[in-house]
């Protein structure tokens, strides 16, 4: 199973003047900030923060004459620039944090001077019926399920759980925001889990309503019922037959009027009766061609139908093939070639991985999956489109196939009619026609009511069919329900187990400054009540909850964040995108060497996993003499006179 990744490559941001305030290339594994005291650390990661679409607008007057920040990145093996703008309200003075996301599918070079087959896109905060979402595009390319119900997740919620900031309380897990909810923190932490399931949620949601369907269907079905005695009046065939009947004795009745006439005088027309005649046929004859007109229609938006659901899956079979071929392409990227194909001569390995084995020539390995993912996007977009004319189509032929049985009616009507005038004559037996006449009304009448009553047991019908549909249904939908649930308690109970295992690490890892640190034997997360605590190897109770120093407080959330993100790297089924950034490792008071040893065991912890498989970004103003020069570093060391933002006016 492929993980799931984001990566900075780049961060650019621009002047208001249009001159470069800060550019730094980033790099897979552990990435340092350093740097003194009010040299503008925090301020990078808030543009990080900002950049990946992170509601903020708390900058620093620094940050504030900056116009834009543009970013590198790379999600699941797919590279491209999004760039931000900052935008102040002229009124209240507030930057806009909910402002717009652009996107360009290739690299930040790239992107500041566009070929012409490549245009920058850009996306809203909020989703619009035609349109998506920034956070709709990204969860998209991190393979994260776009949230359909009560709770909107955005991706400024994921980040709360993948950036670390000085300003949120050492109580809160989540990065701090005023107004927050239980659902909400529930919902991002079953998504970055990798327990969320869209399906699931739906099938919860249907089986809801199909459940108050199916007892309002039921109670229609009593109260149909108990208006009917005899269960022959519930039965269509029978009512059918009924009907039959009654209007072969109207036929004959029909024919002895005609009989009796004929017996009495030939048949005669007058001017009068013609033109009724006339006036019939004509009607008639105007109404065959409009039912005509209607069966055209019908076989016209029936043909339409089907070839727009045939093309509708034939888009998503190209998704399909899409997302298939990009696992492909990242399972194949990395199998080794060991021997020459000609010669069969073992290759020599090459320092330099990005580069071709046989013919040296650079790779872009990206440029595929970048091809494949901006493919995805548009075929998505004509999916979207074709569901909406498709769903049109239907609502057209329901009704135009409702007309059509009303104008048939209608023609049957004046068919009748016509027949009637070709039999009409002027004289008959008044007597014995007034028998017949009142004989014919009384059957039609009769017929009129078993109509009524056949409307009735069609809709009855209806009803049972539709009661068993939704048994059906409901069974599979609970099925389905245990099932998946069954399969969530596994991973979570999986990724709690590695998270608490990561904890204790971090913990019993510390100094010796906090007894119950070193002796933790549980380590627990409550992402609904946004905390992290421990329990007590000799309590009673179920949870303990500990009164810490600041900094062990800071320590013991610092480690809880560490934690999740540590236990993505070794469990596939999470959807947390292996990446973390922190602002300020040292906070609430922590000491040097404290801080210095917490940065010192999660560099410890990462460096046992594949540095390409996840990035870690920090910042810190106690790093140690052995990391000062590492190649963990990004940037020089920043201070007061030589801070991070440069071409800034004092």
């Amino acid at each position: 199973m492929m993980h799931n990744n984001l990566f900075l490559n780049r961060l650019l941001i621009y002047t208001n003047e249009g001159k470069i305030a800060y550019d730094e290339t980033f790099h897979k594994g552990v990435n340092i900030i350093r740097g003194d005291n009010s040299s503008g650390k925090s301020t990078i990661t808030h543009f990080i923060f900002f950049v990946l679409g992170g509601s903020f607008n708390d900058f620093v007057p620094e940050a504030r004459q900056c116009q834009s920040v543009y970013a590198e990145v790379e999600m699941n093996g797919a590279i491209f620039t999004i760039k931000r703008n900052i935008k102040i309200n002229i009124k209240t003075n507030k930057i806009n944090s909910q402002i717009a996301l652009n996107f360009f599918w290739g690299n930040l070079d790239e992107s500041l001077n566009p070929p012409n087959d490549k245009h920058w896109q850009k996306f809203e905060f909020n989703t619009l019926p035609n349109k998506k979402s920034f956070s709709n595009v990204i969860f998209d390319n991190l393979d994260i399920p776009i949230v359909k119900g009560d709770s909107n997740i955005t991706f400024h919620q994921i980040l709360r759980l993948l950036y670390i900031d000085q300003d949120s309380p050492t109580s809160s897990l989540f990065y701090y925001e005023q107004f927050d909810s239980q659902l909400t923190r529930e919902t991002v932490s079953d998504l970055l889990l990798g327990v969320y399931n869209q399906k699931l949620y739906d099938s919860k949601k249907r089986l809801d309503i199909a459940s108050k369907e199916l007892d309002n269907v039921k109670s229609e079905i009593k109260i149909t019922k108990q208006f009917f005695s005899n269960d022959f009046l519930l039965n269509t065939e029978h009512l059918k037959n009924t009907i039959k009947d009654k209007q072969k004795d109207i036929f004959d009745i029909e024919e002895k009027i005609i009989n009796i006439r004929n017996k009495k005088i030939e048949i005669e027309y007058d001017d009068k009766s013609k033109l009724e005649f006339q006036k019939l046929s004509e009607l008639s004859i105007n109404q065959r061609s409009k039912v005509l007109n209607l069966e055209e229609s019908i076989k016209s938006l029936t043909y339409e139908i089907e070839d727009s659901t045939y093309f509708i899956e034939t888009l998503k079979d190209k998704v399909k093939a899409l997302k298939n071929s990009i696992q492909t392409r990242c399972f194949l990227g990395t199998f080794p070639l060991e021997y020459c194909p000609e010669c069969l001569t073992k290759i020599s390995l090459q320092e330099n991985h990005s580069s071709c084995k046989l013919c040296k020539e650079n790779v872009d390995e990206s440029f595929g999956v970048v091809q494949a993912r901006r493919m995805e996007q548009e075929i998505s977009f004509q999916i979207n489109e074709s569901n909406i004319l498709l769903e049109r189509n239907k609502r057209n032929l329901l009704e135009t196939t409702t007309k059509y049985h009303s104008e048939i009616i209608k023609l049957q009507q004046l068919q009748n009619q016509v027949n009637i005038a070709l039999k009409d004559v002027k004289s008959f037996n008044e007597e014995e026609l007034d028998k017949l006449y009142t004989s014919k009304g009384f059957i039609d009448g009769e017929i009129l009511q078993y109509r009524t009553l056949l409307e009735q047991a069609e809709l009855y019908e209806k009803l049972l069919e539709k009661k068993g549909e939704l048994e059906s249904e409901i069974n599979k939908l609970y099925s389905f329900k245990i099932f998946t649930e069954n399969k969530q308690r596994k991973l979570k109970e999986e990724v709690l187990l590695q998270i608490k295992k990561e904890g204790i690490y971090l913990l019993s890892n510390d100094l010796k400054r906090q007894d119950e640190f070193k002796n933790a034997n549980d380590f627990y997360i409550d992402f609904s009540n946004n905390l992290v605590y421990l329990t007590s190897k000799n309590s009673k109770l179920a949870k303990e909850y500990h009164k810490f120093s600041a900094s062990s407080n800071f320590f013991l959330k610092v480690s809880g964040r560490f934690a999740i993100f540590l236990a993505s790297l070794s469990v596939n089924g999470m959807r947390y995108p292996r990446f973390i950034f922190a602002d300020n490792m040292e906070d609430k008071g922590i000491e040097v060497n404290r801080a210095q040893n917490l940065q010192k065991i999660l560099i410890d912890r990462v460096t046992q996993f594949d540095s390409n498989s996840y990035q870690m970004i920090y910042t810190t103003s106690f790093i140690s003499d052995e990391l000062r020069h590492s190649p963990y570093c990004v940037g020089e060391f920043y201070t007061i006179e030589k801070p991070s933002l440069k071409n800034i006016k004092k």
